[in-house]
């Protein structure tokens, strides 16, 4: 591949992209750094990586998608309205508890007490609370947090280097946000995804529940920008060519092409994110 016209389309636009790595047929065909490979916080990337240890603990008979949020914390609302007390994990997961607007709550009691203005599971709202619940309910139910629970379920496997994730003032990790990894890392993680589960022969996760995370659950419709209107799965959004792609603010990407075999990661620090991603589709799509 030449990744020559992508790196020229991000130069004319000055975007502040760090590296892009391109994987097809479970092969680096390309890469290019602007600046050396280091870990960097991958902001709400670190959601899908929640959606997986989601999966695992469902896997392990720990958790389930029905679950209500309220069980797994006992006695921490009293009294709680009905839309609170209807809440389950796959509400938290789909960005539709009816939260009215974006939130970064400190801790578990401040997300509980945030009021909701919809039924669970009627409109999707981006948020990070959905997802810091979510990483706290498997807290609750493994007994360790998000990062512990996957570091030898996904980060040693996937040769992940212990990552960085920042964690609540209650001690949970963050799970929406918080999370630093390099393009390399970010790459893997997408063939992964790509293998649905499968790491070198080994299924850490039921390709079932990669099947499910990554397909839409919720409409986006109402979200003015392309590749945003498609649909909101388990913490991953749906895009444009069949594909679909965990993403962080300033522009980090986890590209996933099942149609072609491919993967594109790019890890960035640029406020206008967008082009990063259309220039996938511009100089990078075409060919694969």
């Amino acid at each position: 591949m030449n990744i020559k016209p992508y790196v020229e389309a991000i130069d004319r636009l000055s975007l502040k992209v760090e590296g892009v790595l391109v994987l097809q047929h479970g092969e680096e065909i390309a890469r290019y750094r602007w600046i050396p490979e280091a870990p960097r916080p991958v902001y709400s990337v670190s959601k899908s990586f929640t959606s997986l240890a989601v999966g695992m603990a469902i896997d392990e008979g720990k958790l389930s998608l029905r679950d209500r949020v309220l069980d797994a914390f006992p006695g921490r609302v009293k009294d709680p309205p009905p839309r609170l007390s209807a809440l389950t994990l796959e509400h938290l997961l789909t960005m539709s508890r009816g939260h009215q607007e974006f939130s970064r709550p400190a801790s578990v009691d401040e997300a509980l007490s945030q009021p909701l203005t919809a039924d669970p599971g009627t409109r999707f709202m981006y948020d990070n609370g959905s997802t810091f619940l979510a990483s706290a309910m498997v807290t609750a139910a493994a007994g360790q947090t998000v990062r512990e629970f996957l570091a030898d379920r996904l980060f040693k496997p996937l040769d992940i280097p212990d990552p960085v994730w920042r964690e609540s003032a209650d001690g949970h990790s963050l799970g929406a946000t918080g999370l630093e990894l390099s393009t390399g890392s970010l790459a893997r993680f997408g063939q992964f995804l790509l293998r649905r589960g499968n790491w070198k022969g080994n299924q850490l996760v039921a390709a079932s529940w990669i099947d499910t995370a990554t397909r839409p659950h919720i409409t986006t419709k109402m979200l003015k920008d392309a590749d945003y209107d498609l649909g909101y799965g388990y913490c991953f959004w749906s895009c444009r060519h069949g594909g679909y792609r965990a993403d962080g603010k300033n522009g980090q990407y986890v590209v996933v092409l099942p149609r072609e075999d491919a993967v594109v990661a790019v890890n960035s620090d640029e406020k206008n994110m967008f082009p990063v991603l259309y220039a996938v589709w511009d100089h990078i799509l075409p060919q694969l």
